[in-house]
């Protein structure tokens, strides 16, 4: 393990002081959208446990953007939104007076595209001391609807803040078209092509992925800011039955990321010299010894498979070539876990066991930890800081994903002081370009002939499968997306039999590809 010392830590390298963490169970009661950042950002300054107050010194306020504030989403949450510039309007609620106002655009992957950016400013002596705040008050705000009750929530401080990240939606329009949209319908197809590629069952594949789950709901169970502190055994995880009902075939609930949650994490990032003037104990300080991002090839249609994920596989080489270690060196990893194939397809790229002792979570993850929007890995990062803290010269690693296995962030962070000139966010440039360049299966929106299912799902409604989405591939190779006829018996059919090869025709009924299987 390295040997460093505080007193080697260069003025300007950037440096993790303090940390919140919020959970709000209150119902119709809880904070809104403003005051839960609020409050756990007043968590995180009294976390720095500095001897001079930091209020006056916060420079930039840096927010991770609400799923409410989608753009080209329409959603009841979207209606509602009134705060079009919640950095400003957190900075003032805490009574600062910030100059850097910045927002991210959508994607799991914000925080450490965040993080990364405020490091660089701090190392670049562009900034001194930042917040970066994110949460979600979902269960608030639906519970306010159901009731019927007001939900006027908003702020117009003026202004517009610096916006962070690529905006690009994550769906085209044929895409959406045949279902490709919501997560929940999205990330079964991945489920099915892993299955394929390991040569499993339904059934296997079912139980396989209960007992890695199982370990997530545990690690839920011991944690208090947990949504869901719940342990559930892999049976009931894996089990359909009227309280965990199939929500996108092979996903049951159980296996879902939960968002309509009020959770929030807030935590300072400052220089070294910073700290210092302030006299935040040494104790406090934690070090990203890395951090980087990147993005696959962005349209789900157009990937070489469905089953791995190149943009991880560089991420997190990434990280481990510029901490100058490896995936053995780690004593705590958080892996993002918005539904199993994510959780799956890290595993394979960071050649992780299942059994591995040091675990795949230190929250709980997003099904029993709760995902508050694109702000989970705020709490990963806070979980990993705490951790860290407790044990001096550990390292933790935290994942970061965004819309369906698109966008990417890794970061390796220490207790460990780091020492001499910090250049940690890795230039992942040509590592993009290369690969967005990499070769994939050709496409066609309007095909026409036989055909085979790559990979599939059905989707479900509280009343039973309801639509089926499938990926396949003509007989000359070129792939395609379609949906089958909503007749009940062939998506009741599709719901309790593997359809992985299975044959059949497609062609286009005027508006959408339609899928007829040979059964």
């Amino acid at each position: 393990m390295i040997q460093s010392s505080y007193e080697n830590v260069n003025d300007n390298t950037p440096i993790l002081v303090g940390c919140g963490q919020l959970t709000d169970k209150r119902g119709i009661d809880g904070f809104n959208y403003l005051e839960i950042l609020r409050e756990v950002s007043k968590l995180a300054l009294e976390d720095c446990e500095a001897r001079i107050k930091i209020n006056e010194h916060v420079d930039t306020v840096a927010v991770i953007r609400f799923v409410a504030d989608t753009p080209n989403r329409d959603s009841a949450t979207s209606n509602f939104w009134g705060y079009p510039n919640m950095p400003r309007s957190l900075s003032n609620s805490l009574g600062l007076s910030a100059k850097n106002e910045i927002y991210t655009t959508t994607g799991g992957n914000s925080p450490q595209i965040a993080l990364n950016e405020l490091a660089n400013r701090i190392k670049d002596n562009q900034i001194d001391c930042a917040l970066l705040a994110g949460g979600e008050a979902l269960d608030t705000f639906v519970s306010r609807l159901k009731e019927g009750l007001e939900v006027n929530w908003g702020d117009d401080p003026g202004g517009e803040p610096e916006i962070i990240g690529k905006s690009t939606d994550g769906t085209n329009d044929h895409e959406k078209m045949h279902g490709i949209f919501e997560p929940s319908s999205v990330y079964p197809l991945f489920a099915n092509s892993i299955r394929n590629q390991n040569g499993e069952t339904i059934e296997t594949h079912m139980q396989s992925t209960g007992e890695l789950f199982q370990e997530f709901s545990r690690v839920a169970s011991k944690n208090n800011y947990a949504w869901f502190p719940t342990f559930r055994t892999a049976e009931e995880i894996a089990e359909v039955k009227p309280d965990n009902r199939m929500i996108g075939v092979p996903y049951t609930k159980y296996m879902n990321s939960i968002i309509r949650v009020n959770q929030s994490s807030a935590m300072i990032l400052m220089s070294a010299k910073k700290a210092r003037e302030l006299g935040i104990p040494q104790s406090k300080w934690i070090f990203m010894y890395a951090g980087s991002c990147l993005n696959d090839i962005w349209n789900v249609s157009h990937r070489q498979n469905y089953h791995s994920s190149p943009a991880i596989r560089a991420c997190t080489e990434g990280v481990f070539d510029l901490a100058n270690m490896s995936v053995d060196d780690l004593d705590f990893i958080d892996l993002y876990s918005c539904f199993p194939s994510a959780v799956q397809i890290a595993m394979k790229e960071l050649s992780l066991e299942k059994d591995d002792p040091r675990g795949f979570t230190v929250t709980g993850g997003l099904p029993y930890f709760g995902g508050p929007g694109n702000a989970y890995v705020m709490n990963s990062i806070a979980t990993l800081m705490n951790k860290l803290r407790s044990s001096p010269g550990s390292f933790g690693l935290a994942t970061a994903n965004g819309w369906y296995i698109t966008k990417h962030g890794a970061g390796i962070f220490s207790s460990e002081p780091f020492e001499g000139e910090w250049n940690q966010v890795a230039d992942t440039s040509n590592v993009q370009n290369s690969i967005d360049k990499a070769e994939t299966p050709d496409f066609t929106e309007s095909p026409e002939g036989n055909c085979s299912v790559e990979t599939y799902t059905v989707v479900h409604s509280r009343n039973g499968p309801k639509e089926s989405i499938i990926i396949g591939r003509l007989e000359d190779g070129k792939r395609f997306i379609a949906n089958t006829l909503k007749e009940p018996s062939i998506l009741e059919y599709m719901s309790q039999n593997d359809m992985l090869n299975t044959k059949g025709t497609v062609s286009n009924d005027g508006k959408r590809n339609i899928f007829t299987p040979n059964l």
